[in-house]
């Protein structure tokens, strides 16, 4: 999973990113909700799912290590609470409103049968009622899960939509009222960096669209560079490494690929458990790419 980028709502020495933006505070709300339980819900499913034979057909009872899905902190849960509805309900209304409102009924559906799911496994209520209870619960867990993942995607592609449309709209402005601009550079290496990371997701990439990528932000790292932008701002100085990271990690990932050699148990479990953090997950790795990608995001987003 790639994170999404928070808002680029200001910038120093930026007119451009300062233009008052009133749907800027839903689009916001609708991130934080995003960002906050993605992870946590789909890492959840994995640890609960990874101890049953056959998900589809549920457990027997008879497990030796049943686990629970685990909860998600309270904060978390809270970004997709009150302050989200709070959100859908300003205006302008935005294509958005209607896929984070259904994100947010399938998200809170699921959280109720995974908090209940929860309490059963940690009161280990399954020694004394033959596993009864996991077997009941499981379907419905199941199905809530498969809603939220639908809701999810659906929102994701409107998220993905959205930044792509805002930030055509802000680099042509920015542009065209100072010129390549740190602001400008700033929009460009997120939105650019994000199209070199998903290019290169998933087991067989087209290589050909990602040294492309690869190569197009290259120059573009290299063109912000040599026109030495940012170089009075010491927070641009983080903002550049990233990219360079970046960089590094998509092209250990392209020669990974080219080189047809495949990823070994003992690498696949570490990008497994891999923290999300640059240099967690092997060389060459998809989540090694969407760590650096992700440190991208976070880094920049401290210059706003």
């Amino acid at each position: 999973m790639l994170g999404a980028a928070a808002a680029l709502s200001g910038c120093n020495g930026s007119t451009g990113l300062a233009v008052a933006d009133p749907g800027l505070q839903k689009i916001n709300a609708y991130i934080e909700c995003y960002n906050g339980v993605e992870q946590p819900i789909h890492e959840g499913f994995q640890t609960y799912t990874g101890w049953i034979k056959d998900p589809e057909a549920g457990p027997t009872g008879k497990e030796a290590q049943p686990r629970s899905p685990g909860k998600v902190l309270s904060h978390r849960v809270e970004y997709c609470g009150q302050p989200l509805t709070d959100a859908l309900a300003r205006t302008p209304a935005t294509p958005l409103d209607e896929p984070v409102r259904q994100y947010q009924t399938a998200f809170q559906s699921l959280y109720a049968l995974i908090e209940r799911a929860d309490g059963y496994f940690t009161r280990e209520d399954y020694r004394r009622d033959n596993g009864e209870g996991m077997r009941a619960q499981h379907a419905p867990l199941m199905q809530a899960y498969a809603d939220f993942f639908k809701a999810s995607e659906a929102l994701d592609a409107a998220l993905e939509k959205n930044e792509e449309q805002r930030r055509a709209a802000q680099l042509k402005q920015i542009e065209a009222d100072e010129g390549r601009s740190l602001a400008y550079y700033h929009l460009r290496i997120i939105g650019d960096g994000k199209r070199l990371a998903l290019s290169l997701q998933g087991e067989a990439p087209d290589l050909q669209v990602a040294r492309t990528q690869l190569a197009d932000y290259q120059a573009l790292v290299k063109e912000m560079q040599d026109a030495g932008v940012g170089r009075d701002n010491p927070l641009w100085a983080h903002v550049q490494r990233s990219t360079d990271v970046l960089i590094r990690d998509a092209g250990r990932r392209v020669e990974r690929l080219a080189s047809g050699k495949a990823f070994t148990e003992r690498e696949r479990e570490e990008e497994r458990t891999s923290s999300g953090r640059v240099g967690s997950a092997p060389a060459g790795s998809e989540a090694a790419v969407m760590a650096a990608y992700n440190d991208l995001v976070t880094t920049s987003n401290r210059m706003n």
